[in-house]
């Protein structure tokens, strides 16, 4: 454990959050690169809120010199299901065969679902919706057409384009859940809604993509978002140079063992640097190559 990095911080104020062994794995692992402060306050937000990082409750992403807390859509629905007023969530999707009619409360004028039936074959996805339901309110509802997500679908290297109807029914229930509790704390506290995937016990890797946008200091930003430009930034990185297409499956294959598009942001941002990596070591044969060539021609005159 690097002494640096706990100095300034009181390992007793957080023992009944982390045990040593895990503040230990928060130091270099989950949160490596985090400043003293920066570590201190996301062992905090993990308190306050108990949120699990080795859960994937919550994540701590470093850009540069500058830190973003979020917390995932798992990290949401776990808030949610702690108060003694949550009362569970539905979400589905409605395919265009379907017969889905929507209505609006009298008395309490929220949405309401008022039928939804199957036919097979259901046809194209047409929309989502979430009903969360909360003990002594009315029930929340929201509906989402699937042509207010067909930016995200089509978005170059999105989850979307691959996992679009797992994605899009996160996207519906994040909602839900952060309408009907209000779950939404700002940047000392708390949690904004985000994707997820499975915590691997692994070295992650500090990098700076050029192609992201740097958020300010404990800023909170939509993992969502920043997924979809880091994914943008690998492709367009392999785009301008002369690798294979499908080196991004293997190093994925390689290193995380899972499918690309279930990596987490900083799996991704992780990847974005083995790419570099790959661009370098090809960029360096290229040139050996061309040395070597320029060699021979020399011996030849």
């Amino acid at each position: 454990m690097s002494k640096n990095q706990l100095s300034a911080i009181n390992t007793q104020e957080f023992e009944n959050v982390f045990t040593q062994k895990e503040l230990e794995v928060v130091v270099n692992s989950i949160a490596k690169g985090a400043t003293n402060e920066e570590l201190a306050l996301f062992i905090q937000i993990c308190k306050q809120n108990n949120l699990n990082p080795f859960k994937n409750h919550i994540y701590f992403i470093k850009y540069g010199n500058q830190m973003s807390i979020q917390v995932s859509v798992e990290g949401i629905q776990y808030l949610a299901q702690q108060r003694e007023d949550y009362k569970g969530v539905t979400v589905q999707l409605v395919h265009e065969n379907d017969d889905f009619e929507i209505g609006v409360d009298p008395e309490t004028q929220e949405l309401k679902i008022e039928k939804h039936t199957i036919k097979i074959p259901r046809g194209k996805v047409a929309a989502s919706y979430a009903i969360a339901k909360r003990e002594g309110y009315p029930d929340k509802v929201v509906v989402i057409e699937a042509d207010e997500v067909e930016h995200l679908r089509t978005k170059s290297g999105s989850q979307w384009k691959t996992y679009y109807n797992d994605m899009f029914k996160k996207h519906a229930l994040k909602r839900a859940l952060k309408l009907q509790f209000g779950i939404d704390v700002d940047d000392a506290t708390g949690a904004q809604e985000d994707s997820v995937d499975p915590y691997q016990p692994r070295e992650r890797k500090d990098i700076t993509p050029d192609s992201f946008d740097e958020p300010g200091p404990g800023e909170m930003v939509d993992e969502e978002d920043q997924l979809k430009e880091a994914w943008d930034g690998i492709n367009q990185k392999v785009k301008q140079s002369s690798l294979d297409k499908k080196i991004v499956t293997d190093l994925v294959k390689e290193n995380f063992n899972k499918k690309p598009a279930d990596l987490t942001l900083s799996q991704v941002t992780g990847l974005s640097k083995l790419v570099d990596l790959r661009i370098n070591e090809a960029s360096k044969k290229a040139e050996a190559i061309e040395m070597e060539f320029d060699f021979k021609e020399g011996q030849l005159d």
